[in-house]
């Protein structure tokens, strides 16, 4: 009998992760909030939901069937955006059947990190007053198993470095950068809902070059106008994400270690 799985936003990751996951013959729903074939396979069932703070129980039933649930929807940037956010996790914590449910995926982020000038691991201390770290205590209080999986800057694709640097002026120039390419998001995100049953994890590439660097060799590979660069500032609480652990748990191999060559 194939594994069913429930992916909340069926957005820039869920639904390549949706389409990984059916071909490896997961039963899978993806929400979305407007249907579209982003995610076209015969194991992919695309939903029409879109979460919003305070919706009645019935809303959620059909989301809330699987015996895996991914959460791949990231905080609104709009007005009381932060609140809705968690009152929305809340309300899908209590949804959650634990009879049907075997565990629950979050897909947070490296900024729960204090901004430190040191190589940061899965056991450092984390901004307790974040967003995303209120929003992983939301998760973890569920009577459940629970992976966090924090994701560092998200590039590839439509998302490459030049897009936000290039004919701008741009700070932290010597700061190392802890991006992450979207092959390897999905890959390793589809690992763990095989392989691995809950835990915290970092999910970023293996090189850390600075963002000025990475800011002018993108640029000077795409021909775009340059950006303004100050190399003579030091780099204030530049910290190293370290994936380390997620890979060693999975014998990984990077498709894209090195963000110079996203």
């Amino acid at each position: 009998m194939k594994k069913t799985v429930s992916i909340f936003g069926g957005g820039w990751v869920g639904a390549p992760l949706a389409f990984k996951l059916a071909l490896a013959d997961f039963d899978v729903q993806v929400s979305v909030s407007s249907a579209h074939k982003q995610a076209a396979h015969p194991n992919i069932k695309v939903l029409d939901f879109r979460a919003e703070p305070g919706m009645p129980e019935q809303a959620w039933v059909s989301m809330c069937q699987s015996e895996i649930h991914i959460w791949a929807i990231p905080p609104r940037r709009k007005k009381n955006s932060e609140e809705h956010y968690l009152e929305i996790l809340q309300d899908w914590i209590q949804q959650i059947d634990p009879k049907l449910t075997k565990k629950l995926i979050f897909l947070s982020s490296t900024s729960v990190y204090q901004n430190v000038s040191d190589i940061v691991t899965e056991e450092s201390d984390i901004q307790e007053s974040s967003l995303m770290a209120k929003a992983e205590a939301i998760i973890q209080s569920a009577n459940l198993p629970v992976l966090i999986l924090r994701l560092g800057g998200l590039m590839g694709g439509d998302r490459y470095v030049a897009k936000y640097f290039s004919g701008k002026r741009n700070d932290g120039a010597n700061c190392p950068v802890n991006y992450i390419h979207k092959d390897d998001v999905v890959a390793l995100c589809a690992l763990t809902v095989e392989k691995i049953n809950k835990g915290i994890f970092n999910i970023v590439a293996p090189i850390h070059p600075t963002k000025g660097e990475v800011g002018e060799n993108d640029i000077e590979k795409r021909n775009m106008p340059a950006g303004t660069w100050d190399y003579s500032q030091p780099c204030l609480g530049g910290k190293i994400i370290s994936g380390e652990k997620i890979t060693k748990e999975l014998k990984y191999q990077f498709k894209h270690p090195d963000p110079m060559e996203f």
